[in-house]
């Protein structure tokens, strides 16, 4: 594995730390908001329908400080807590 200096972008940003899949992820949860907001008839809850979807994926695909996403952080969590050594007592 090699490291990658700071200073040499590894994708192409369209702003500061958004791709064009992440653009293209929070297009789609729109979209699914969109949808979903047909689904009642009170106002309110046509607004919550939605905003929820776009902003819970603007918020697991925002970068962090240190390069990484809270999507990212998440996966690598249910990846470790799956793939603990379970040991058993004698």
């Amino acid at each position: 594995m090699y490291l990658i200096p700071k200073n040499i972008k590894v994708k192409r940003e369209i702003f500061k730390g958004f791709g064009i899949l992440e653009i293209l992820a929070i297009a789609l949860s729109f979209g699914i908001g969109f949808s979903l907001q047909y689904l009642v008839n009170k106002f309110e809850i046509k607004v919550f329908l939605f905003i929820v979807f776009p902003l819970l994926t603007f918020i697991l695909l925002m970068p962090l400080p240190n390069g990484s996403t809270p999507l990212i952080i998440f996966k690598k969590f249910l990846k470790y807590q799956h793939n603990q050594k379970k040991f058993t007592f004698k």
